[in-house]
């Protein structure tokens, strides 16, 4: 791994990464410090430290740079790297008399950190350096001398202001000219875009626009409220096309004037908020917005940062902000996963909130809300109605869509975007096995089969159709009274992996010949596209096509290329050939029609005083997971007191007793959904966070369960699945939890690629150091965001901001997802270890053998004691961890469970410990900025035969199933704990004090 040298960081144009802030204070600082003690730091058996590592010396100062008022202090803290053997003095000498600090300080093997007030007596510019000595550990009787220089700028703590109205500038943001200032005070102001986003042709185009920046009506926002101004409330006002009234479908730039010296005591860069007020947001709120950063301007500073809402916007933070410390309650546990994993992570981790610290779900299904809602109305959609056969034709990217970075599509043109960096081709057929997946897992999404074992069957058809049933006669080794409903994807190296392949070709052969479908001649009535019930109705496969990037996956009208069956759909055969042709739709009937209007059942166009620009939401209901996370209109969920018409799932009256397939919820007085999206509930982590489902086996996810639980997520802006978008709309719920004052419970950020991570540097994404985050910078929920909007063609055939990134983004999600989940134990062992092979261990632990431990790789195939489900689970061990003197001496490990993509296997992953266990021993860090050890567990979620029998095609997404005997992964994965916890030395709860 390349680690960035000193010089590097020192000279950093972003301030907003290093700002640090007023503490006021009377007390004189320390003076000399004793001596170091002579002689090396006593090590535990089995402890390592190397007075001769040749890993150069290295000071970083954290803030990387003050900024404080006159009479006022604030904490810096010194970090020395690698470990030291011997204590050390460090040396500071600070450059005017401006400011006063100590003269020295001691570091040692335990103490690699030395914190301390700097006072600020004078304004001007001024600078802190410290001086470390140490024996050359190469070049006997010589020197090795390291320094560091902290910038310090003590400013008068005033914040700057404006008077309404004053400072405006205006301008056409355009190509040409993409940046609009303000004026006098507000020289500082500005809006501005890339060129390149002008230049696209696409749905990510910004087109040009008039756009003024000017001092709010209402210049401080923050009149009796428990926020203190850094800087005033600026108004970025555009002209149609582009107004307040209306999201961007990309985010723009701002920058607004502060003055960080006014930043409460103790307070960092998490502390700082925005908040936001515009047609849709009449009263002021702080609302999450991307990269912020404060950076100097001119002879001031400015935050910048990315949203795609022009409106009012200041910058503040809570008075009293970063005082206090607060004690959390640790398990020792995170969950983190990829893709599907994800998707498990989150709602595992969510679900079983009392057991994890932490939970990671990186690019996948983390909002189900969202999901299921965009599989309803795009994947699914494209189709003309019967009542409006000339409808609107889109492009398939050209579908109208309120928030930025989502991509759409239709049924007939699924997305996949060439590039490196998709993680598998998906092509149409695996789109339909994962949508077949989702609803085993679940139960359909689409519609509501009669028959509780069929739950994951479109309505219709029965198991003793010869579409359900299938034919395995001619299969030998075929379990007895098996049928074709769904097959499993033969498994690698299972031992069955040759039946199950047969099995699969033989449903799928039978089930695709037309002559073998399912067919309802009339009455399967839908209100879309058979609102009379006169159209066939049918059965069909899917599978190959013919589109052209980034829509791929655009279907193929060829039979032949049809081999794929589809259990979650059925299609109106408007042509009568029993096959599904491309403009022939498929049913969706998951739901009776709602208004997603609101708890006060009137959508905008319907509430009193509503004007499209000037007040386009008068009862301020609606729901944005940027402005208004906890609004109820166009929330994607049915909230009570919302209109529908209770047709039943088919949307259409008086069929209850006539459709074929029958009609539930119809004239039953109550909203009506079919059961999968009940469970879905159950299992979304959006739900569980916004408190619309109670079965939650850790409790409910009250305000301190809420606080304690640390969340990230990620996306890529091309992810084939809308990933970024997903993390988006978790990220909103979280924001929308509220304390006793209207404040946010945890802070949430969005970070547009690891490199603008605090403590990185956004002009070289490629170096991505993880030791080098500025953990007290970083916000409680940070959502990053990979891969540049405006990339090149080039860029994108690498797989920038595709499903797992570049080669260079994959390992940057590995690496931030591990450091930050294992930054909650300020308790694990971060020593360096001899490794096990220099004295190993001869114990076995319960049915781990002792060979695996000392390899520090375990792979067990594990039966559930409750579940009886039988799969895979792998580990990996820290460093040292089988060696005799660690056990010993009974060190003990926190436990990451990591969660695979679909269709992938846990031992897919044993390859992330050769990232992860590297950065545990590394000798180039000391304890402080070393990844401390811990325990990885990859927990089985693929599908696999148990006795023969499927449990689902390729993925089971970590859930219960809801089919009666269907597979309890949630269970199992339970189980799978109780056994880790009862084999290995993993680390017991505990409680610790940080910072608030």
């Amino acid at each position: 791994m390349k680690y960035r040298p000193l010089s590097s960081l020192s000279s950093r144009a972003s301030l907003g990464l290093l700002v640090a802030l007023a503490a006021c204070t009377s007390s004189e600082p320390p003076g000399p410090t004793a001596p170091p003690p002579a002689g090396p730091t006593p090590l535990a058996k089995g402890e390592i430290c190397e007075p001769d590592n040749s890993a150069p010396l290295k000071l970083r100062f954290d803030p990387a740079r003050v900024i404080v008022a006159p009479g006022a202090s604030r904490p810096v803290t010194l970090t020395v790297d690698p470990d030291l053997c011997s204590p050390v003095k460090v040396t500071f000498k600070v450059k005017t008399e401006g400011v006063r600090a100590p003269e020295t300080a001691i570091i040692d093997l335990r103490k690699p950190s030395a914190t301390f007030d700097l006072q600020a007596v004078s304004a001007g510019a001024t600078a802190l350096t410290a001086v470390v000595e140490r024996p050359s550990p190469s070049s006997a009787g010589q020197v090795e001398t390291a320094t560091a220089e902290l910038p310090i700028d003590v400013r008068d703590g005033t914040p700057p202001t404006c008077a309404p109205g004053e400072g405006a500038g205006q301008g056409t943001l355009s190509g040409a000219s993409p940046k609009v200032t303000g004026a006098g005070a507000l020289a500082s102001a500005a809006l501005s875009s890339p060129a390149t986003a002008f230049a696209r042709t696409d749905e990510f185009a910004l087109p040009s626009f008039g756009a003024t920046v000017a001092c709010a009506k209402t210049p401080d926002l923050t009149a009796g409220s428990t926020y203190g101004a850094l800087g005033p409330a600026v108004s970025f006002e555009g002209t149609a096309p582009v107004t307040s009234s209306n999201v961007l479908r990309r985010e723009v730039d701002f920058a607004l004037p502060i003055n960080p010296a006014a930043l409460p005591s103790q307070a960092r860069m998490r502390h700082v908020e925005v908040l936001y007020q515009g047609p849709r947001a009449k009263t002021p709120r702080a609302v999450p917005v991307a990269n912020p950063r404060v950076e100097a301007e001119g002879a001031g500073y400015v935050l910048r940062f990315s949203a795609p809402w022009l409106g009012t916007y200041q910058v503040v933070a809570r008075k009293g902000a970063g005082e206090g410390k607060v004690k959390r309650r640790l398990t020792h546990r995170a969950v983190l996963g990829f893709s599907m994993g994800a998707g498990g992570s989150a709602s595992f981790g969510l679900r079983h909130h009392d057991k994890f610290d932490a939970v990671a779900p990186l690019g996948g299904l983390a909002d189900y809300t969202w999901l299921t809602w965009f599989i309803d109305a795009y994947a699914l959609g494209g189709f003309c109605p019967t009542s409006n056969p000339n409808c609107t034709k889109y492009e398939p990217g050209r579908y109208p869509f309120h928030e930025p970075f989502a991509h759409s599509m239709d049924y007939n043109h699924f997305w996949y975007e060439e590039g490196n960096g998709n993680g598998g081709s998906f092509p149409r057929h695996e789109y339909a096995q994962i949508f077949g997946d989702l609803a085993l897992a679940f139960g359909n999404l689409a519609s509501e089969n009669r028959d509780p074992a069929l739950s994951h069957m479109v309505a219709g058809p029965t198991k003793n159709d010869p579409w359900i049933k299938g034919d395995l006669s001619g299969v030998a080794g075929a379990p007895a009274g098996l049928d074709c409903s769904f097959s499993v994807s033969p498994v690698k190296g299972d031992k069955d992996n040759a039946l199950q392949r047969t099995i699969a070709q033989a449903c799928a052969k039978f089930r695709c010949d037309p002559k073998n479908q399912w067919k309802a001649p009339a009455n399967y009535f839908d209100d879309e596209y058979n609102p009379d019930g006169t159209k066939p109705v049918i059965t069909f496969c899917d599978g190959g096509q013919e589109g052209v990037s980034p829509y791929k996956n655009t279907f193929m009208d060829v039979p032949s290329q049809h081999t794929e069956p589809v259990n979650f759909a059925v299609a109106v055969d408007l042509n009568g050939n029993g096959l599904r042709d491309k403009d022939e739709p498929v049913i969706r009937s998951g739901h009776e029609p709602w208004d997603d209007c609101g708890a006060d059942g009137l959508c905008d166009k319907d509430e009193p005083g509503y004007d499209p620009v000037q007040n386009p939401d008068p009862n301020q209901d609606d729901y944005d997971y940027m402005l208004s996370p906890g609004g109820a209109e166009l929330n994607h969920h049915y909230d009570k007191g919302e209109k529908f018409r209770d047709d039943g799932l088919d949307g259409v009256p008086n069929t209850k007793d006539r459709h074929v397939a029958g009609d539930p919820g119809e004239g039953d007085g109550v909203y009506s959904e079919a059961s999968g999206h009940k469970n879905v509930r159950r299992f979304d982590a959006h739900s569980i966070v916004a408190r619309w489902t109670s079965e939650i086996p850790g409790g409910e996810l009250t305000d301190p369960a809420l606080k304690r639980l640390d969340i990230i997520t990620d996306g890529g802006v091309r992810d084939l699945f809308n990933f970024a978008s997903v993390g988006n709309h978790l990220a909103g719920a979280v924001g929308s939890r509220k304390d006793g004052l209207g404040r946010q419970l945890k802070s949430v950020a969005f970070y547009n690629g690891y490199e603008y991570l605090p403590g990185q540097d956004p002009a070289r994404p490629i170096d991505f150091a993880p030791s080098e985050l500025r953990w007290a910078d970083i916000v409680d929920m940070p959502n990053v965001r990979y891969g540049a909007v405006d990339a090149t063609k080039a860029q994108i055939l690498l797989g920038d901001g595709q499903h797992v990134g570049t080669a260079a983004q994959l390992l940057n999600r590995l690496l931030f997802g591990f450091y930050y989940v294992a930054q909650r134990w300020p308790d694990a062992d971060r020593t360096r270890s001899e490794v096990t092979i220099d004295k190993p261990s001869p114990e076995a632990a319960g049915p781990f053998s002792a060979e695996c431990l000392q390899q520090g790789r375990c792979e067990h195939f594990f039966t559930g004691p409750k579940t009886k489900r039988t799969g895979p689970i792998a580990v990996t061990l820290p460093p040292g961890y089988a060696h005799a003197d660690n056990k010993a001496r009974d060190v003990r490990y926190p436990v990451v469970y990591v969660l695979h993509g679909y269709g992938q296997d846990p031992r897919d992953l044993e390859a992330v410990a050769l990232v992860t266990n590297n950065f545990m021993n590394d000798g180039t860090r000391s304890s402080a900025n070393r990844l401390p050890k811990f325990i990885v567990v990859y927990v089985d979620g693929r599908c696999r035969s148990q006795d023969g029998r499927p449990e689902c095609i390729q993925g089971s997404f970590y859930v219960d199933s809801s089919r009666p005997g269907g597979p309890q992964f949630d269970a199992w994965f339970d189980e799978v704990i109780d056994l880790v916890d009862a084999s290995f030395r993993t680390m017991k709860p505990s409680e610790v004090e940080i910072p608030d």
